[in-house]
């Protein structure tokens, strides 16, 4: 059908004209841009999955740059560490020169000079090292952390220390005759309350291993009473000190275990002596009840010792009434027992000598007859304790008054008493930390938790060094502070292997993730070249097509003609 009105060939031809534009402007965008989703008409799903990509290539990238960041953080922390570690090991190698015995006070003196400028240096170390202001060794919030021993327990430990182990043990060699041989372990433990105020556990003496035990709540108050104005609060420790090393001595030198409770407890009390507490029990007892007290403790049957003022007052006057009647009293009596590990106080008597008492029952009997009497000529009201080697024990020269039975030194060493090994109570250590989390991935949770532990010369035992006096206490002090810092330096190397071996996970990640999102947004050139000269050829193609169509409505003028 010919007709002018309407030229469908030609609105055809402009149709696919305009479609061929469309394809060649998308080609064209997409390889000006290196697209192949330009705006979210090219492929909606395809976009949204992009962007998912996205997210988490560039959460990764991030997480990248955080690892990178917490990495610095711990080699800077090793670092440090590495540098306490170099300070200490010197520090313990000045210990070491200081116990030597050829070095004089002076000499030790000297050493100490540099010790504290060691500490000083360690102290600056641990407060002010720090990354990005985050006070590395210093955490705000840290907690869980506890001092190896309290300010009492140091005291407790510096009094032992000073003076009243020394004292004892030379009192009990001076007096009774007993020393340990030099190999028997005696490790002080500070208890936080005991149902004695201290007391020596052993098994099977005679024995090369036992325990000091005290209780460090009744010496906290002892002090604070000291503290408050009360200078003479507490002198009667020096002599329960006495009285628990002279077991600990006995328990290193004879068969303990099978000697009667009186003469292991009065053996005990007739070093310091014990006038005043046998007169205060003579307030409300008899001298025949005391002397009657016996029968509990002569090793027959006995019931448990519970410690009484009263079983104290029986064993003390039993073992005074021993020493009076034996030839060389009970010295003589415990340099037998010290001869074998097996000596019994039946094997004492048996050869002591004494008339009428030849074994331990025969001398309970004899006390209990002439026991009372015996008391009667004590002088229970002047100021003697009735201390062994004293006037009123033995006519001696010996100071036996209340101050002056355990005299106090100032001889502050950690190796006081000779014929012991001593331990001294060190408790471990536990620094306190901070948990800090490195956000290691690109989704919330993934973080890596890291502990920054809190560190000064306190919390590494390191701040009360003393060479001059307390050269082996010092060995062991850096010791436990190496094994602290060598611990910490450990755990950050840990960390950052951890952190490289996260790093790498994330670049595979970041990689992978990019090589899908390529797939998906990136134009391929070689397709793109391709469709876009396809398009120029049917642009050109389409425009000659459409100045044909243009053309067919001329051909009907043919017919009027």
């Amino acid at each position: 059908m010919s007709v002018i009105n309407t030229n469908i060939s030609s609105l055809n031809a402009m149709r696919q004209l305009d479609s061929n534009n469309n394809v060649m402007t998308q080609t064209l965008q997409r390889l000006s841009s290196g697209l192949r989703i330009n705006s979210a008409k090219d492929d909606a799903a395809g976009l949204a999955i992009s962007e998912r990509f996205t997210t988490q290539i560039r959460g990764l990238q991030q997480a990248g740059r955080n690892i990178n960041d917490a990495v610095s953080l711990a080699q800077t922390a090793e670092g440090a560490l590495a540098s306490l570690s170099e300070l200490m090991q010197r520090g313990r190698e000045l210990a070491v020169q200081a116990v030597n015995a050829t070095n004089s006070t002076s000499d030790r003196q000297a050493l100490q000079k540099e010790i504290s400028q060691i500490q000083s240096e360690i102290g600056r170390v641990t407060r002010d090292t720090s990354f990005n202001s985050i006070k590395v060794f210093q955490p705000s919030d840290a907690t869980g952390g506890s001092t190896p021993l309290s300010a009492t327990e140091k005291r407790i430990v510096t009094d032992l220390q000073t003076s009243w182990l020394q004292q004892s043990e030379t009192i009990i060699k001076d007096y009774f005759g007993l020393e340990a041989d030099g190999n028997v372990t005696l490790k002080v433990v500070l208890d936080p309350e005991i149902s004695a105020s201290a007391f020596v556990s052993f098994y099977d003496a005679p024995t090369n291993t036992m325990e000091l035990h005290i209780d460090v709540g009744e010496l906290e108050a002892i002090y604070d009473a000291r503290d408050g104005g009360n200078p003479n609060a507490g002198n009667v420790y020096d002599q329960l000190i006495a009285h628990e090393m002279t077991h600990a001595v006995m328990a290193a030198t004879t068969n303990l275990d099978q000697f009667p409770l009186w003469f292991i407890e009065g053996a005990a009390e007739f070093i310091p002596g014990g006038d005043s507490r046998l007169s205060n029990v003579l307030g409300s007892s008899s001298a025949q009840q005391v002397v009657d007290g016996i029968d509990t403790m002569d090793g027959a049957n006995d019931p448990g010792w519970s410690a009484s003022q009263k079983e104290y007052a029986t064993a003390y006057v039993a073992t005074r009434y021993l020493d009076s009647v034996a030839a060389g009293g009970v010295p003589a009596a415990l340099n037998y027992l010290s001869g074998g590990a097996n000596l019994t106080m039946d094997d004492y008597f048996a050869q002591a000598g004494i008339a009428g008492i030849a074994s331990q029952a025969d001398f309970a009997a004899d006390f209990k007859t002439n026991g009372a009497a015996f008391i009667g000529t004590l002088n229970l009201s002047n100021n003697d304790t009735g201390g062994i080697g004293g006037a009123d024990a033995n006519g001696g020269i010996r100071d036996t008054t209340a101050l002056g039975s355990i005299p106090d030194t100032a001889n502050l060493t950690d190796n006081p008493l000779v014929g012991f090994l001593e331990v001294w109570p060190t408790a471990e250590i536990v620094l306190a930390t901070s948990s800090v989390s490195f956000q290691v991935g690109s989704n919330v949770g993934e973080t890596i938790d890291v502990n920054l532990t809190s560190l000064s010369l306190e919390d590494l035992g390191l701040d009360a060094i003393d060479v001059v006096s307390l050269g082996n206490t010092a060995i062991r002090a850096f010791d436990s502070a190496l094994n602290n810092v060598s611990t910490m330096r450990a755990e950050w190397g840990a960390v950052q292997n951890r952190l490289e071996s996260v790093l790498a996970v994330t670049a595979t990640g970041v990689e992978n993730l990019s090589a899908s999102r390529s797939r998906i947004m990136d134009a391929d050139f070689a397709v793109e070249t391709a469709n876009l000269t396809r398009a120029q050829i049917m642009q050109q193609a389409g425009s000659a097509m459409l100045s044909q169509a243009n053309s067919l409505p001329q051909q009907v003028l043919s017919l009027l003609g």
